[in-house]
């Protein structure tokens, strides 16, 4: 004989039975569509050039809200000091002696593409960049340099707001199928320009100057203007240094701006919950003549290489930050982890997230969260560039390498090695290689160990020539 269930269990159990065919069908409807990727490269962005890790009052509130409301990883490290070979890396997750861009290295066949894994799985790309070469290219079906032909030497060659105008744009042209999109901007690069708006936030921050950079800009287009730059800044004061970092800022400010309207038009467009936001850099920038380190590219100290980097996916990813030490070659295989595609075969980096595997999790859709870390090393090479005691570059006969730990830095370069403690002495200002020679050796023995394959010679002319028309060379 078959008990009567009482009315109020019965009821019970029917509206648990109804939130649980709610919950699975939300879960359902959240993977049968996955997230849309965004990846916003900016550079010459210095990790300390952002509210989190800086020591003056932060210019860029949007941006910083968003690193807040997202995992944000405090020590993340470029593979090279200048973009060609430092975005080559992020893109394919690869080191640069394997992608070969501006140095020596294998074919590009052997590496694959983020924008290649995208597509394969079925996503619309797009990239909107004010620099361009053939490998960057790989993968997207539409890649718009929005830069002029000029891009250093007119004020107007590049702009944040044109290249994140045409982004939404196109983000906006069609909603049909999930989209992996690449931002990248000059616009901090380009503090040493002259744009009027730059100069407009440092003469408000330094109204008192009336020093030489006051008018700052690159007016000789007969010449690069890289060496330009590194002459100017080995020629500066403090008072001249001071009015640069103050375009320095005034370009991060510009960037802020541009970077938190895209961000408003995401949401207002009913795509901030749908969309993984990351935003990192290619490299640093110098301000320190009295060390020889200005500007970027031939050197690897940390000014260089230290470079933001956070990832935002409101209501999946648990924000927060991460002290741990990882490589922007980190961010390629992360995404693809977010996004639920498989694991790229070719790609030296990690995930840098781990997801929730809890019984929750299948109700609620996917949930991720940093990872826990093992300590690993994270190399860079400069196989372009080699520094002068002027300053100023020349084309490198061999690479020079450094080798990041959770304390420290070695950087190797031929027979010199300098070791630093990065906990004492964050600005590199003293090398402990003399005082330590056991460590430097130790430590220069497994850079050589893990950096095997790295490139032995320098730039051939067709290499030579690249690096000229982005202005790095004479």
């Amino acid at each position: 004989m078959t008990r009567p269930v009482p009315p109020t269990r019965g009821r019970f159990t029917l509206a648990v039975a109804a939130m649980v065919a709610l919950a699975l069908s939300f879960a359902a409807c959240g993977r049968s569509r996955p997230p849309n990727v965004v990846l916003v490269v900016v550079d010459s962005l210095r990790a300390d050039a952002l509210g989190p890790q800086g020591s003056q009052p932060s210019v860029s509130p949007r941006i910083d809200r968003l690193a807040a409301e997202g995992l944000r990883f405090e020590r993340a490290i470029a593979p090279a000091s200048w973009n060609l070979p430092s975005l080559s890396s992020l893109v394919t997750s690869t080191y640069p002696w394997v992608h070969g861009q501006g140095a020596p290295g294998s074919a590009q066949a052997d590496v694959a593409t983020l924008a290649e894994a995208y597509s394969r799985a079925g996503y619309r790309t797009g990239a909107f960049a004010e620099v361009t070469w053939p490998l960057l290219e790989r993968g997207f079906g539409v890649f718009q340099n929005t830069a002029g032909s000029d891009v250093f030497g007119d004020p107007r060659g590049n702009s944040a707001a044109r290249t994140f105008t045409a982004a939404l744009d196109w983000v906006r042209k069609d909603q049909s199928q999930p989209f992996f999109l690449l931002v990248h901007t000059y616009e901090v690069h380009s503090y040493f320009l002259g744009k009027p708006a730059h100069h407009a936030f440092a003469q408000k921050e330094m109204p008192g100057y009336r020093g030489p950079f006051r008018d700052w800009g690159i007016h000789d287009l007969s010449r690069p203007a890289g060496p330009q730059v590194i002459e100017a800044l080995m020629k500066a004061n403090p008072d001249d240094l001071a009015y640069v970092r103050a375009l320095y800022r005034g370009a991060v400010a510009e960037l802020d701006a541009e970077v938190g309207r895209f961000a408003d038009a995401l949401a207002k467009d009913g795509l901030d919950e749908r969309t993984v936001v990351v935003l990192t850099s290619t490299n640093g920038e110098g301000f320190r003549p009295d060390l020889g380190r200005v500007h970027h590219g031939g050197r690897l100290q940390d000014d260089v290489l230290h470079v933001p980097l956070f990832l935002r996916w409101p209501g999946r990813l648990e924000p927060g930050a991460s002290s741990a030490l990882v490589g922007t070659l980190d961010v390629a295989p992360t995404v693809l982890r977010l996004t639920g595609l498989p694991a790229e075969p070719l790609f030296a980096g990690r995930p840098l997230v781990a997801a929730d595997t809890s019984f929750l999790s299948r109700f609620r859709g996917p949930r991720f969260r940093a990872r826990d870390l093992s300590q690993q090393p994270v190399i860079a090479e400069e196989a372009t560039f080699r520094i002068l005691p002027s300053g100023q570059r020349e084309a490198a006969t061999a690479p020079e390498l450094a080798l990041y730990l959770e304390w420290g830095a070695i950087i190797a370069d031929g027979d010199k090695v300098q070791l630093y403690d990065l906990k004492a002495d964050p600005g590199q200002e003293k090398d402990l290689a003399a005082e330590r020679p056991d460590v430097a050796k130790a430590l220069r023995d497994q850079l050589q160990r893990l950096t095997a394959g790295a490139g032995r010679g320098g730039p051939n002319a067709a290499q030579l020539e690249q690096l000229r028309s982005l202005g790095y060379v004479q």
